[in-house]
């Protein structure tokens, strides 16, 4: 339930055990993401989009340390003793690197030394006000107020492809991109979805988003996905996130 907490002593979570070895618990792996490199990869964004990106006037407010916590994650975050700032997306796995069976409803935070479980009964009951999004014109050039949404999403897919050794095809993406803005809370895909799923209910969560803005989010989403689609078989949307996010490693 809400407000489990596991403690790591480590600065940095330990890499998982080599095959064979038994552990008795299974860790988060692979680092969590400071704003400050939210901040970087909007600039990267707004640099290979050239000109034409702009942020949107009506929400431009995310490139700034503040957060406005929904009232359960805050109640989380606080039995954790856990900042608003060191609240990112765990990703848990077995000793061996596989996935641990999971209810995509109890979200895992933390800082990597400090995790604590998040429960979210539905996507929907995480969004706050009636704010309008930009149109799609300006939401394909990943105006800064939703930057660090967008990362959100593409950073936790790039973590979790690379870890179990992924390399979905574009039509998977779109597809599931196109399943996000249509049903935020339809029934689970597989690994990846549930993966998209709770990076986008820790984004809710952090701050507010209006179901318009979410719902135009997924929407770029599945576009992008859509436009390095080529083939049936194309992966060309993965490659294009592993460039962007590996500079961060």
């Amino acid at each position: 339930g809400s407000g489990t907490v596991r403690k790591n002593s480590n600065e940095t979570p330990p890499p998982p055990p080599a095959p064979g070895n038994p552990s008795p618990t299974q860790m988060p792996i692979n680092r969590a993401f400071s704003t400050k490199e939210d901040r970087m990869w909007f600039r990267k964004k707004k640099q290979d989009n050239g000109a034409g990106s702009r942020a949107s006037d009506r929400a431009d407010r995310e490139d700034s340390p503040d957060f406005d916590l929904i009232e359960s994650l805050q109640h989380a975050a606080t039995e954790g003793g856990l900042g608003p700032e060191d609240l990112f997306l765990s990703i848990l796995f077995d000793p061996v690197g596989t996935e641990a069976a999971k209810d995509r409803s109890n979200v895992l935070v933390g800082n990597g030394r400090i995790v604590t479980d998040w429960h979210v009964a539905s996507l929907r009951s995480l969004f706050r006000g009636d704010r309008r999004p930009p149109p799609d014109s300006e939401m394909e050039h990943y105006p800064a107020a939703y930057a660090p949404f967008f990362h959100r999403i593409e950073y936790n897919v790039y973590r979790y492809c690379r870890t179990m050794d992924l390399n979905p095809i574009d039509a998977e993406f779109v597809d599931l991109y196109s399943q996000m803005r249509r049903r935020p809370d339809g029934r689970s895909l597989g690994a990846l979805h549930d993966v998209i799923w709770q990076s986008a209910a820790l984004a809710l969560g952090r701050r507010p988003w209006s179901e318009a803005e979410y719902t135009a989010i997924f929407g770029q989403l599945a576009r992008s996905a859509r436009h390095f689609k080529i083939g049936p078989v194309s992966r060309n949307y993965i490659a294009y996130v592993r460039g962007e996010m590996s500079s961060f490693e």
